[in-house]
């Protein structure tokens, strides 16, 4: 607990100490807005020492659930564009989730175990049916808490290798959304200006492609099993009696 503890507190010290207001106030879309231009000059004088502190605090915030990861997702995509910065906030993301995910394996298991013993068992369940999938699932479309996905994995028998690439690969089209919102945000000369409608269309079809890639992938796993049942009938069928 000490630990967390000491954690929480460097990461609330670093937010204050990047955030470039005299403001004890936790950055939000508006504060992005009207600091971008002191975000970007950040961003030019050390490209290499913005996205490492950017990287460091999201994945502490990641790490330790605390609020906070979605405007530091949208300042990466104001300062350093689409592409660059959906790829920082991703594997941010993804390691916060997979230290979060060690700490309930080796560290916290017993108590966490105490607590949230109860929600493992639906975790266990649904991992024995859909195996990976389940958690891509939980990653495009949380039914779980973010708070309490990584540690009830930690908890189960799932290999640290493949929480990694299921979570990497799960939080992409999420982290792609809010970065390009960001994006949009750092083009915008103003609230009035995030009006556009290619903008909410471009953002309406980021934010609907996490559930149609967990349709696509579901009907997929039907349609397979579907298949292995017609294949099994079809081979116990031809069989000699």
């Amino acid at each position: 607990m000490a630990l967390v503890l000491t954690l929480a507190l460097f990461t609330m010290g670093l937010v204050l100490w990047w955030q470039p207001q005299e403001s004890w106030a936790w950055p939000d879309a508006a504060w992005l807005l009207q600091s971008q231009s002191e975000l970007r000059s950040l961003q030019a004088a050390g490209p290499w020492a913005f996205a490492g502190g950017l990287f460091l605090l999201l994945t502490l915030l990641s790490a330790l659930a605390l609020p906070g990861c979605s405007v530091l997702a949208l300042a990466a995509g104001m300062a350093m564009g689409w592409l660059p910065g959906t790829a920082l906030v991703v594997l941010a993301s993804t390691v916060g989730a997979t230290l979060s995910f060690l700490a309930a394996r080796h560290l916290w298991r017993d108590a966490l175990q105490r607590r949230w013993g109860h929600r493992l068992v639906r975790v266990q369940a649904g991992l024995a049916r859909d195996g990976a999938f389940y958690l891509f699932s939980l990653r495009l479309a949380p039914v779980i808490p973010y708070a309490l996905i990584n540690p009830l994995m930690g908890m189960s028998t799932m290999p640290t290798r493949q929480f990694f690439g299921v979570s990497l690969l799960g939080m992409l089209a999420g982290s792609a959304a809010y970065v390009y919102a960001g994006t949009a945000l750092g083009q915008a000369g103003g609230w009035h200006d995030l009006a556009s409608p290619s903008l909410w269309a471009g953002l309406l079809l980021l934010a609907a492609l996490p559930w149609a890639m967990r349709w696509g992938m579901r009907w997929g796993m039907r349609w397979k099993k579907r298949r292995a049942g017609q294949h099994r009938a079809a081979t116990r069928s031809g069989r000699p009696e």
